[in-house]
């Protein structure tokens, strides 16, 4: 019985694999579920739902097991310093003009949730970025980017994830791993028209940099 249901799990893995990485090869079947195939989200606040959880989690050990490059890697000291750039550090809430606030490293709260904290110390706000780059970024990368990767490629593409919805980000990896440059697809998110544009085209040029540097001067 353990082993049909160990069979079993890893046929639907596998399916999700092949339905990820190359959706041509998953047949007629691949709307079964209902899932999406990677339009963008409306926005940040967009949670990633419990089916596109599991999704990921089953991704992400198929990839462990066939060995992409993202599964073995961790954002670098650059990358860390990248986010630390464009996130910021606030120990209390601030309002970003776009539904929701953060604190912290850019730790995000929608205003259909639960508010942020009055505010935070130093050491938690460490401590919650450490969470968040595995949770909101790594996480995501691991499980979407099978494409060969060099660390910052990979470092870049934890900065898009950072910033984005799981399901925003998913259309920058389904370039990556059509092996194109990812600047189209990352531009389609820099709320073009809000006075969030600005900063958010800066951002995207700043990863695309980081995306396209040598890896043997890069760091």
């Amino acid at each position: 019985m353990k082993a049909a249901a160990a069979a079993a799990l890893l046929a639907f893995a596998a399916w999700l694999y092949r339905r990820e990485a190359a959706p041509e090869l998953a047949g007629d079947w691949i709307n079964w579920f209902g899932f999406e195939t990677g339009k963008p989200a409306a926005g940040q606040d967009e949670a990633p739902g419990i089916i596109e959880t599991i999704t990921a989690a089953a991704l992400a050990t198929v990839n462990t097991v066939t060995g992409t490059d993202a599964s073995s890697m961790t954002t670098s000291p650059a990358g860390l310093a990248h986010l630390h750039q464009f996130e910021s550090l606030s120990l209390k809430p601030y309002r970003l003009g776009d539904g929701g606030a953060t604190i912290g490293w850019g730790r995000y709260y929608p205003d259909s949730g639960m508010p942020p904290p009055a505010s935070i110390d130093r050491a938690t706000a460490d401590a919650w970025f450490a969470v968040d780059v595995v949770e909101r970024a790594e996480k995501w990368v691991k499980a979407y980017v099978t494409a060969p990767l060099t660390q910052p490629q990979f470092d870049g593409l934890v900065s898009m994830a950072y910033n984005l919805s799981p399901r925003s980000f998913r259309t920058i990896a389904d370039a990556v791993n059509a092996g194109d440059d990812p600047e189209a697809a990352a531009l389609q998110y820099v709320r073009a028209g809000s006075n969030l544009e600005r900063g958010l085209r800066r951002r995207r040029a700043s990863e695309l940099a980081m995306y396209r540097a040598d890896p043997n001067t890069y760091g």
